[in-house]
């Protein structure tokens, strides 16, 4: 066997290539016992008020104490939530900013010619928060007063119904739109907040949304729950059916919240962060408001939340081609 002898400058250049490496392994544990050394900033994709504010600003209060820094939450809403996202996207991968995303995450592109980023591919996930499912729901003046009544309203009167949607577009409404038959105006928004304030006062029929948004208001009569997505009734709520009852099939849909970083956060950091997120979901304050939104406390850490975000992005895909969706800009 022939052995070749480096060079004395491509020696010193493997040599060097080789040190370095060295104290990146080295410098990984270090790495996460020195973070967070500054405040952390958690983004919100969408106007103050709306259920991913509630959580996000609760999930931020404890977070704080654990990680010993502050948790700083910073509302960035517009286009979807893809303001908010994008700008976490091309921050540092240190681990000092973070997004708390939701569905709308991974359904947005399919709606979006020219996404700004890849929403697998440009984030780290840290940890599902949340899971629930969707409910239609109704300001109390509207005429149909059950989900019957409202499909039948629909029907007879294509094109009069008026549907609030929170982004550019939505999987749900698109999926109700082609399994109930119902022809419906869709009015868009700039996020759940500001489009319940206009069916709360009556400017719009229904939308389709989680109890995380609408739950208050359905409990203080300002809303009516009509539906639910998924295969059996939520137990919060035993009295609202599911589509599938209706007759309504293939609503298969569930509302998630998760937390990001940029791609390529570093290890240690992922699990630093996945730890404390583990300690805040276990909290029985935390846990009890996710319950009280109809939510399942989801099970912690990246593996998860890696699993949903890139499930869900190959199912919209695939929505997208069964129901010919085409991008709205």
């Amino acid at each position: 066997m022939t052995h070749r002898t480096l060079s004395g400058p491509t020696r010193r250049c493997a040599l060097a290539l080789a040190g370095a490496a060295a104290l990146v392994l080295a410098a990984a544990p270090a790495l996460a016992q020195d973070y967070p050394n500054k405040p952390v900033r958690l983004v919100i994709p969408f106007p103050a008020g709306g259920s991913s504010d509630g959580i996000g600003r609760q999930i931020a209060d404890k977070l704080g104490p654990i990680l010993k820094q502050s948790v700083v939450v910073e509302n960035k809403g517009g286009a979807g939530g893809m303001i908010g996202a994008d700008a976490v996207a091309k921050s540092a991968p240190d681990g000092y900013t973070l997004v708390l995303v939701d569905v709308f995450h991974t359904s947005t592109p399919i709606y979006t010619r020219k996404m700004p980023y890849d929403a697998v591919r440009d984030f780290t996930p840290v940890s599902l928060v949340g899971r629930s499912p969707a409910f239609l729901v109704s300001h109390p003046g509207f005429e149909a007063k059950t989900a019957r009544d409202a499909l039948a309203y629909g029907k007879a009167n294509p094109g009069k119904l008026t549907m609030a949607i929170a982004g550019t577009g939505s999987v749900v409404v698109d999926l109700f739109r082609a399994r109930s038959g119902v022809q419906f105006q869709s009015v868009p928004y700039r996020g759940s907040s500001p489009a319940l304030i206009d069916l709360i006062s009556g400017q719009v029929n229904v939308m389709i949304t989680t109890m995380a948004s609408a739950g208050a208001h359905v409990k203080s009569g300002k809303l009516r729950a009509l539906a639910v997505t998924g295969s059996a009734r939520n137990p919060d709520f035993p009295d609202v059916p599911t589509f599938n009852e209706l007759g309504v099939q293939g609503m298969d849909y569930e509302q998630w919240f998760g937390v990001m970083g940029p791609a390529n956060l570093p290890k240690p950091v992922v699990d630093k962060l996945a730890a404390a997120m583990e300690q805040v979901l276990r909290m029985p304050d935390v846990r009890e408001r996710l319950v009280g939104m109809a939510m399942e406390v989801a099970a912690p850490g990246p593996d998860e939340m890696k699993r949903k975000v890139e499930s869900d992005a190959a199912r919209w895909v695939k929505l997208a081609q069964e129901l010919d969706i085409k991008p709205l800009d």
